[in-house]
């Protein structure tokens, strides 16, 4: 069987990661056969509303690696696409253009509306029939959350957040390069913030019961919790635990901090600058939803924007001979 690769490099505010997969042309289905993270954090490199010089030049030095890498097997198709970490900067459309002019690749830089509802599709893909009635998926990445309110297997309602673990950082934690973990009164500040942004989408208060957490930050909280308590995980998709939880889950990271953050360092070492602020923002969230039941997801807009393609390629077309 003679399969479709396809290169996708999704530049995300903390990472930029590049996938590559197989796709069967005759049923959509698709598989990894590659991938591969720079934890760049290009949120950092954010000037006066627009994006550094250097951080211009780290990015591009990564889509060219990523590019020679998808064209040793060689791909078939390559593709990027940038979230909150591109979207708004004074400069982004410059940028695209040079990467446009020295490699020949286009940048989608996706709306919060689209990328929300990429991670919807790739939620009705993962779980399938399996998925609840009806609940909320939560996509926290570095620079934005969305959430995404679904009942019979359809997205009724989706909003794009100003709030990510990374620019919450960046925010609130003063000499956050010194000591990347927060004082009680930065705490208490993330929580203000995040309590003013919920406060503008009041529609969704109550209404996630059930929960899909979609993104590091997501799967960072359900290795603590794992950790916490004593369960050997090596695979969290899927990873379910109770709501409720994440007030002992803070507990647990705060005391471990207290104590040098052994724990945090040796299970999070690509996260200990983000996982405080995520696990604050979370425990409010999950609150002003009401939620109960929490599951993490593996995939997410990456996946729902290759289902996207797969739609428009292969899918309909196999459907239609």
């Amino acid at each position: 069987m003679e399969f479709f690769k396809y290169a996708i490099v999704d530049i995300g505010a903390n990472s930029v990661r590049m996938i590559i997969y197989d796709i069967d042309p005759k049923t959509g289905e698709f598989f990894t056969v590659d991938s591969v993270r720079n934890l760049m954090g290009l949120a950092s490199y954010k000037e006066a509303g627009a994006l550094s010089p250097d951080g211009a030049g780290k990015l591009t030095a990564i889509i060219r690696d990523y590019l020679a890498r998808a064209n040793s097997y060689p791909c078939d198709k390559f593709s990027a696409f940038a979230t909150a970490s591109l979207r708004g900067l004074s400069n982004s459309a410059e940028f695209i253009a040079s990467i446009k002019r020295k490699f020949g690749v286009d940048i989608d830089i996706i709306s919060g509306e689209d990328e929300a509802t990429y991670d919807f599709d790739a939620i009705r893909y993962r779980f399938g029939r399996d998925v609840f009635p009806r609940g909320i998926v939560i996509d926290m990445g570095g620079g934005s959350t969305e959430m995404i309110e679904f009942e019979s297997e359809r997205a009724k309602n989706l909003v794009s957040m100003n709030l990510g673990c990374v620019m919450l950082g960046k925010k609130f934690i003063s000499g956050i390069k010194r000591s990347p973990f927060p004082k009680k009164s930065e705490s208490e500040d993330i929580i203000n913030y995040t309590k003013q942004i919920l406060a503008e989408n009041k529609y969704f208060r109550g209404k996630g019961e059930n929960i899909y957490l979609i993104g590091g930050t997501g799967r960072a909280i359900a290795k603590l919790h794992a950790v916490m308590n004593g369960v050997n995980v090596k695979n969290f998709d899927g990873y379910t635990f109770a709501a409720q939880d994440i007030s002992s889950i803070r507990a647990f990271a705060e005391k471990d901090i207290c104590e040098g953050a052994p724990v945090i360092r040796k299970v999070l070492s690509d996260r200990i600058a983000t996982i405080m602020p995520g696990i604050l923002a979370y425990e409010y969230i999950f609150s002003f939803l009401d939620s109960k039941v929490a599951i993490v997801s593996a995939c997410g807009v990456r996946e729902g924007y290759l289902l996207r393609f797969i739609n428009q390629n292969f899918f309909q077309k196999s459907q239609e001979s």
